[in-house]
């Protein structure tokens, strides 16, 4: 299984980067063989990635409680996303 896991800076936002890195690496993982790919932590109050992820075909297997603290809104959880490819 591959695992991914992206940042970008917040000036990039809605800029379509992450979604291109997505992308990316959705097509060299099945290149190389791989039968799925899953993102190990993704904070749950970040919307637009989740949507994104999801939009990719990922969905929520696993929550991590409490695993991020956010600097405005404190300990927040985080999500295990998984695809198969």
């Amino acid at each position: 299984m591959a695992n991914c896991g992206y940042m970008t800076a917040p000036r990039a936002a809605g800029r379509g980067i992450a979604g291109s890195m997505c992308a990316h690496s959705l097509a060299r993982a099945r290149q190389k063989g791989f039968k799925a790919m899953q993102f190990n932590f993704v904070v749950s109050t970040n919307d637009r990635a989740v949507r994104l992820w999801e939009r990719n075909g990922f969905r929520i297997v696993g929550h991590l409680p409490k695993a991020f603290l956010h600097p405005e809104m404190g300990y927040t959880n985080a999500y295990v996303m998984y695809r198969e490819l």
